[in-house]
């Protein structure tokens, strides 16, 4: 073989790579830049859905603090205002073992059963009580009726 072939095939080779990188170079500067841009949509979704979480992480924090019973409000109907105290005094007794208690455990008609029909005494008198109506939230409200018992001698 000829010198100048070998030359001309060395050169027709070495040129074939240049190109051959050169086009590849193009190629795989497209398909780069589309990685990128396609990098950057994601981050962007990423922090979309990054404040998305943490935002529903607070409400959930949030919701976790369940709310407890912290008061009781007794109502009484009957016309002697001292025994009217005392009455709601022994009303709030019976009901004293539900504060601190989640409301969302709590059952209205439960906690209504422990009054409801109930047969109460106080220094002087006894009283039958009628629950008229109860509220459980943070604060239970309740509204009773108190009879006096007469005590009948036989």
């Amino acid at each position: 073989m000829n010198t100048g072939r070998i030359k001309a095939l060395a050169a027709g080779l070495f040129l074939g790579i240049l190109i051959g990188a050169a086009g590849l170079n193009v190629i795989m500067g497209s398909h780069l830049d589309k990685a990128e841009l396609e990098i950057l949509k994601l981050r962007a979704e990423l922090e979309d859905k990054t404040e998305q979480l943490e935002s529903a992480e607070k409400e959930l924090e949030v919701k976790k603090q369940a709310a407890v019973v912290d008061e009781i409000d007794i109502h009484v109907d009957y016309s002697d205002e001292y025994e009217k105290l005392e009455i709601e005094a022994a009303v709030k007794k019976l009901l004293s073992d539900i504060k601190g208690q989640e409301v969302r455990t709590l059952d209205p008609l439960l906690v209504t059963n422990i009054v409801d029909e109930r047969t109460i005494a106080t220094d002087n008198h006894k009283y039958n009580l009628k629950v008229r109506g109860t509220l459980v939230s943070e604060k239970i409200i309740m509204y009773v009726d108190a009879t006096e018992v007469k005590e009948q001698v036989l």
